[in-house]
């Protein structure tokens, strides 16, 4: 199975897009130019990278099923990436949890009432069926991406197995298509639930992905047919349409919210099938360094923000947080810093195996002869 190197390349604009959604950039800019159009152009064009994330890994999920022989083989496969996927959610969920406990304690009247009332407040809040679903709520709501990747993934397992990925695919477009109304076309009818999860969001392009493996050598005939410059060109359209189609839904038609487009999936199809004719693209650059670490970078980032913007509050100076120099560079700050800090972690994390291995050591047994 030949790696895909163009994967990671693309991975880092596809991370980047959604620290610049988070950190709102150029939102807040004051006076000098329309900040908050400007981002919201940004935000609706970078849309484009959780579906891409989702794409990513049903591709890869299933390019290495279909590599296995054998149910028990292929069952064994899928139950360790989901459990690896649960464990990295939930490392990370405990992370969060005690990151903001310890932002409500700092904050909170040091007598013992009210803090029994803090924490008890903040114990409740957690306990929903939308946290562990959707991932709402505090600084974790970001890793509702591995919660509905999870339940993705699991789905398109049963369906690859039954041999209906076709299907599936069909009844997550269709599912899609009608959680566009819990989106930024929801004045066309009143959906009453939130649909950017695993049903209306994940599932269409984790089992797209899936189908883009299935398929590979089909499409990658139908893609190396295609001319570099349409490639270029519907690269720079569909962003823009997809910019111009939130426009249209939510300011001109008051559409309530914006995580998906009708746009984003012929997108999706463009940009996979570029990556499958050039697929060396980046290979060997910091560039996809970087992109490899796309995970890494999603799960830390808003900690890093958050800590940045609880800094420069505590130190008095969040007028600067106004100025077109900051929001300039607070997206690329933030993007720099989680991924340093990441890779920080995870040599942490290989020192203290090494550590705890030559400490058992000697007190393993030595095997017989």
């Amino acid at each position: 199975m030949e790696r895909n190197y163009s994967i990671d390349f693309l991975k880092f604009f596809a991370i980047f897009a959604v620290v610049c959604i988070h950190t709102g950039t150029l939102k807040d800019v004051q006076g000098s130019i329309d900040g908050e159009t400007i981002d919201f152009i940004i935000d609706t064009a970078a849309r484009f990278a959780v579906p891409l994330f989702f794409a990513v890994s049903g591709f890869l999920f299933y390019q290495k099923l279909h590599t296995l022989q054998g149910f028990e083989a292929q069952l064994r496969y899928a139950k360790k990436y989901i459990i690896k996927l649960i464990k990295l959610w939930a490392a990370w969920f405990a992370f969060y949890f005690c990151f903001d406990l310890a932002i409500n304690f700092i904050e909170t009247e040091k007598n013992q009432g009210a803090l029994l009332v803090m924490y008890h407040d903040y114990i409740e809040s957690f306990l929903s069926w939308e946290t562990f679903y959707y991932g709402s709520g505090h600084n974790q709501y970001h890793l509702w991406f591995l919660l509905a990747l999870i339940w993705s993934v699991a789905v398109l397992f049963i369906f690859a197995k039954a041999r209906l990925v076709r299907v599936l695919f069909v009844l997550s477009l269709g599912l899609n298509i009608y959680g566009l109304a819990g989106q930024s076309y929801s004045f066309l009818a009143d959906v009453p639930f939130d649909t950017r999860d695993a049903l209306f969001f994940g599932l269409l392009y984790t089992s797209m992905g899936a189908l883009f493996a299935r398929y590979g050598d089909r499409l990658n005939q139908k893609a190396n047919n295609l001319p570099d410059f349409f490639y270029g060109a519907l690269l720079v359209a569909l962003p823009l349409i997809q910019a111009l189609e939130g426009y249209v839904t939510i300011k001109q038609f008051g559409g309530d919210t914006g995580e998906y487009y009708l746009t984003t999936i012929p997108l999706i199809v463009i940009l996979f099938m570029f990556i499958m004719k050039h697929h060396s693209i980046g290979k060997g650059t910091l560039i996809s360094k970087i992109g490899s670490r796309a995970v890494g970078i999603y799960v830390s980032h808003v900690f890093i923000m958050e800590t940045i913007e609880i800094f420069i509050g505590r130190i008095g100076i969040e007028s600067v947080q106004d100025t077109l120099i900051w929001n300039i560079i607070f997206t690329p700050l933030v993007f720099m810093t989680a991924y340093l800090f990441y890779e920080r972690l995870q040599q942490i994390k290989k020192n203290g195996a090494a550590v705890f291995q030559s400490r058992k050591a000697p007190f393993m047994r030595p095997k017989n002869n």
